[in-house]
């Protein structure tokens, strides 16, 4: 069965990650690029998560890194909080530019 495209409030939700510095860098004090970081809640491998709950990451953080949410996760969650709680902190950054914005 082959993968649903996203839909375009998703691809602008993909885009607004992809355009953010990776969360665990910038925590660190280092501005580096982004990938998309699906959090993935009880879906399975087989199985994509929601577009709206993702996370920017450098491939670093994500998935190469011995400290990474792929190979490290217990070490990453006790530096930089859980998927869950970057998550949040992530959309309240989306929501204060949004609303930023708005007022021009």
């Amino acid at each position: 069965m082959a993968k649903k495209r996203p839909n375009k409030v998703e691809r602008e939700r993909l885009k607004t990650i992809s355009e953010m510095p990776c969360y665990a860098c910038f925590i660190d004090g280092k501005e580096v690029s982004s990938e998309v970081h699906h959090i993935r809640k009880h879906t399975g491998m087989g199985l994509r998560p929601s577009h709206f709950d993702t996370i920017p990451l450098c491939s670093g953080c994500h998935r190469t890194n011995k400290i990474s949410v792929h190979l490290g996760k217990r070490e990453f969650e006790r530096r930089y909080g859980t998927e869950q709680e970057i998550l949040e902190k992530v959309n309240r950054e989306i929501e204060r530019c949004q609303e930023n914005q708005d007022i021009f």
